[in-house]
């Protein structure tokens, strides 16, 4: 209808889990280099992960802080690593789960089984470069956001 509001379409967004400044953004740049219309959110942690799935303190605004369409998640962090955030996100405390990819320096067999055992929908190790890395990102945006 003429004059009718649309609302705007919701941003693709990407909710990056490090707690490594350096390794979160080069996954921003990667990101936006490959994605420059999927939004980027940081948080340092587990603990940090779930206050923003549930939209809380500083992530209670959901137009700055829009529901992620994918999480990527480091395995080791202080506070509630990668393995805690999937066992929150396993037991139900979140409706709408978004797919877990799991980025991590680990090249142990048991981390893979044991993340996708708690959820993860896949398992990569994190590149050193960043043209690598960007790569990496490209592919897992076309099967898990795209």
């Amino acid at each position: 209808m003429p004059g009718e509001f649309v609302s705007p379409a919701r941003p693709r967004t990407i909710l990056v889990v490090e707690d490594n400044p350096d390794h979160a953004m080069l996954m921003r740049i990667a990101v936006e280099r490959v994605a420059p219309d999927v939004a980027v959110r940081i948080v340092g942690d587990g603990m940090e992960a779930i206050s923003y799935l549930e939209a809380v303190g500083p992530y209670a605004d959901r137009s700055v802080s829009p529901y992620p369409d994918l999480v990527m998640l480091d395995l080791v962090m202080p506070r509630l690593d990668g393995f805690g955030f999937l066992e929150w996100l396993r037991g139900g405390n979140v409706t709408d789960k978004p797919p877990v990819v799991v980025l991590t320096s680990s090249l142990n067999p048991q981390d893979e089984a044991r993340a996708r055992r708690l959820g993860a929908a896949d398992f990569q190790t994190k590149p050193s470069d960043l043209t690598r890395l960007g790569e990496q990102i490209r592919a897992i945006i076309a099967r898990w956001v795209d």
